[in-house]
C-alpha cells in the first residue's frame, strides 16, 4: 500500500510526465495539419488549451511544465496571462498579415502552456527557428525564386504606400507561391524552450 505522501507523488509525476508527453504529440499533429492541407484545426488548438489550463489550475504547484527545479503547475492566472500575451502579440503580426489566424491561436496556446515569464523567451526561439527554416528553403531554387518574388512584392507596395499611392498588396495567407508551414517554427521554438527549461539553461 502507497502512503498518501507516495500516491501525492506518484500522481504528481504521472501528470506531469504525461503533460510533457501529450505536448509534443500534440504539436507534431498540428504541424501535419499544416504542412498537408495549410491549416492549423480549431479543435487541436482548443485541446491543447483545454489541457493547458486544466493542468495548470489542478495540477500540483511548481515552476513550470518543463523547470529542472520543483517541476510543476504556474496556476490558472500565470497561464491565463500567458496565452492572453501570446494572442495580443501575434493578433499584431496577423492584422499586418505577416501570420495566419491559426498561428495566432498555436501562440496563445503555448502561451497557456508555458507562462507569461517565458513568453520572451518562446518568442525569440520561434522566430530563431523560423529563420533557421527560412534559410534551409532557401537551397531550393524554385523556393528561393518564389521567396524573393515575394520580397519584391512586399517592398513595391510599401514602397508606393509611404509615396501616398497605392501599390501591389501581398497577402501571405493567400497570396504567396511559397508559403511556409509557420506551425514548424512555432512548435520548433516551443521544444526547444522545454529542452533548455529541463537541462535548467532557460527559466
Amino acid at each position: 500500500m502507497l502512503s498518501d505522501a507516495a500516491f501525492s507523488e506518484f500522481a504528481h509525476l504521472a501528470g506531469l510526465w504525461g503533460m510533457r508527453a501529450a505536448l509534443p504529440l500534440l504539436l507534431a499533429a498540428i504541424c501535419v495539419s499544416d504542412l498537408r492541407v495549410r491549416r492549423i484545426p480549431n479543435y487541436l488548438v482548443f485541446t491543447g488549451l483545454i489541457a493547458a489550463f486544466g493542468w495548470q489550475t489542478f495540477g500540483a504547484a511548481g515552476a513550470g511544465l518543463f523547470a529542472a527545479g520543483a517541476p510543476g503547475a504556474i496556476g490558472s492566472a500565470s497561464a491565463l496571462s500567458g496565452a492572453g500575451a501570446a494572442f495580443a502579440g501575434f493578433l499584431v503580426l496577423y492584422l499586418t498579415r505577416t501570420v495566419g489566424a491559426g498561428d495566432v491561436k498555436l501562440m496563445a496556446m503555448l502561451g497557456a502552456f508555458f507562462g507569461l515569464e517565458a513568453l520572451p523567451g518562446l518568442v525569440l526561439l520561434v522566430f530563431l527557428a523560423g529563420g533557421v527554416l527560412v534559410a534551409l528553403r532557401l537551397f531550393d531554387r524554385a523556393r528561393r525564386r518564389a521567396v524573393f518574388a515575394n520580397l519584391q512584392l512586399i517592398v513595391f507596395g510599401r514602397l508606393a504606400a509611404l509615396g501616398g499611392g497605392v501599390g501591389p498588396q501581398f497577402d501571405p495567407r493567400t497570396d504567396s507561391a511559397d508559403r511556409m508551414p509557420f506551425a514548424f517554427a512555432i512548435s520548433g521554438g516551443a521544444l526547444l524552450l522545454g529542452v533548455l527549461q529541463l537541462i535548467g539553461v532557460s527559466a
